[in-house]
């Protein structure tokens, strides 16, 4: 009687278990499926706002920041000469995408990599798109979306993405604590309604989702610029080689890093 009373609960035991666990795998499947859904959702909307040229150009200046030059009579700090090249992208129809979604402030990619998303823009609902899609339905993957507190002309415009195990969305920041993946991918191209931008990767910040950078939107003076610049390059990972400097505009692209949930990592880019 014993024997089968403890066959009947080890049946139990086994029958939770496997319950657990078909749930699990039914879960990390449907996750699978969603997040593939949305990659192809936004690959779609790409392909219905790109515009059909194969020679879309940005020309850049890039100002190299004062370079100690050592002489045999004395020690004098010269100026470095800016350095032009030219950034080539695939350009986006921002009016097609105001035109699907008004909340829309642009489009912004990497080329090479997987970043190539809208951006959104809700100042009135903050993380509106933290887990909708372009489209305003619910999504795990969510939407780039500018900071509320930002427009346009602020001194530094910050974008959120989600951190996607698939590797979509912003997970490709992560890609910048190594100085070559910086190399490779120096330039974020931003298109709004006021034109394409290309702006230069100047800082990679490890940072915690509280850091002091987060309250920088706008500054009024020099000092207060130059004082940003500097925490930004003392912070940074490695350096770049450039300083932006009074008047340039910065993009601040953050998603999340590592394992601990306030962990983030920043990309900054400043507009040549």
């Amino acid at each position: 009687m014993k024997k089968h009373k403890g066959k009947i609960q080890m049946g139990i035991v086994i029958g939770i278990f496997s319950v657990i666990i078909i749930a699990c795998l039914i879960s990390i499947f449907s996750r699978l499926y969603a997040e593939n859904k949305e990659t192809e959702e936004f690959r779609q909307l790409a392909e219905i706002v790109t515009e059909e040229t194969t020679d879309a150009t940005i020309e850049e200046t890039i100002k190299k920041p004062h370079l100690l030059k050592v002489s045999d009579s004395d020690n004098e700090v010269q100026t470095g000469q800016p350095v032009y090249y030219t950034t080539y992208y695939q350009p986006h129809s921002v009016s097609d995408l105001l035109s699907i979604n008004s909340e829309c402030f642009g489009w912004i990619s990497i080329a090479g990599t997987n970043i190539n998303y809208p951006v959104m823009h809700t100042p009135s609902n903050p993380q509106k798109y933290l887990n909708k899609n372009f489209y305003g339905e619910y999504s795990y993957s969510g939407t780039p979306f500018l900071d509320a507190r930002c427009s346009s002309d602020n001194t530094n415009l910050i974008i959120y993405g989600h951190h996607m195990n698939n590797g979509t969305m912003f997970a490709d920041l992560c890609n910048y604590i190594e100085y070559s993946y910086f190399s490779e991918y120096p330039t974020v191209v931003l298109e709004t309604k006021d034109g394409a931008f290309a702006y230069s990767v100047f800082s990679v910040m490890k940072v915690k989702s509280d850091d002091d950078w987060y309250r920088f939107t706008t500054v009024g003076t020099e000092k207060s610029y130059n004082s940003r610049i500097e925490y930004a390059k003392e912070k940074s990972i490695y350096d770049t080689g450039i300083t932006p400097v009074y008047g340039q505009q910065i993009l601040t692209l953050s998603t999340c890093y590592g394992y601990n949930q306030d962990d983030r990592i920043l990309v900054l880019a400043v507009r040549n």
